[in-house]
């Protein structure tokens, strides 16, 4: 793998990347980020990574540096060189350097990415489902941003791995928000249940694409705040995200889900999700 970066409109070994000491994404946590996944060399919806990174940009009062069609042609450009067919690609926009003040600076920003490889996914409804500890939802009340600032999410992580889970996930006085790195579903019924994007709930890409595909598979989809109690006895639960496609979910807290088994209609929303990573790629990923 080529080890290197695109910093600030140049392509670098990292061994060369600097990035100043009062740089505001590493003094303040003062940014934004993406993370778009790589299937056989190619991003996969780019443009909707692109259209969030700027809505997130504008939720903190920072414009970015290049026109998103500018930016995704620099992505495009990159991803050959950096040798990864399957992966990530992590970018992130700062504020940039300037001596600590609160104030906003008049400086340029800083904006860089980088590809890494990532492990293969497992089929659908393959693998080992994901055991789920629920925490107190103690985040800030602008999730819609895909802020840097991700401390709150860190230590959530962190308690549900001490306590033998794989991921922690919030709830907010007594309704399922999302979890510390992916959005969560449940199948209830012919319903498709997950809380709508808000103050404490990021729209992420997977989740609204599920949310479109939802009807092809028989499932109503139903955006609305839903409790704990709700999230325990729901047919079929499961985790989204950019890297993990879908997780199906095995436990929450002390409790099995649907028997401790991957649900028919998970398996389902997985197999169309991946067609239209094959779609997207144009069947340059090998598909089962």
């Amino acid at each position: 793998m080529a080890d290197i970066i695109w910093l600030n409109g140049e392509i670098m070994p990292w061994s060369s990347a600097r990035i100043g000491v009062e740089d505001r994404g590493f003094q303040f946590a003062d940014g934004v980020y993406e993370v778009i996944r790589i299937y056989r060399g190619k991003p996969f919806m780019l443009a909707e990574h692109m259209q969030r990174l700027k809505q997130s940009a504008a939720g903190i009062e920072l414009k970015l540096p290049m026109e998103r069609e500018a930016l995704m042609e620099q992505i495009n450009k990159f991803l050959p060189r950096s040798d990864v067919d399957e992966g990530m690609i992590y970018l992130q926009l700062t504020r940039g350097a300037a001596a600590r003040n609160h104030v906003f600076p008049n400086v340029p920003p800083t904006l860089l990415f980088y590809a890494r490889p990532l492990p293969p996914v497992p089929e659908p409804g393959r693998g080992e489902g994901v055991k789920l500890l629920a925490v107190p939802d103690e985040r800030w009340k602008r999730c819609w941003i895909k802020s840097i600032a991700l401390l709150p999410n860190v230590l959530a992580k962190n308690q549900a791995i001490a306590a033998g889970a794989d991921e922690a996930v919030f709830i907010d006085n007594g309704q399922v928000t999302e979890c510390s790195a992916s959005n969560i579903f449940a199948v209830i019924g012919k319903r498709l249940v997950t809380h709508p994007v808000g103050s404490k709930v990021l729209p992420g890409i997977t989740r609204a694409l599920l949310l479109e595909l939802a009807p092809s598979v028989g499932l109503e989809p139903d955006e609305r705040s839903w409790r704990e109690e709700e999230a325990r006895r729901a047919d079929e639960l499961f985790i989204t995200s950019t890297t993990r496609e879908i997780s199906w979910v095995a436990r929450w807290n002390d409790r099995y889900i649907g028997q401790g088994k991957c649900g028919a209609a998970t398996k389902k929303l997985h197999e169309a999700l991946l067609e239209c990573v094959k779609r997207e790629i144009k069947g340059t990923r090998p598909f089962i």
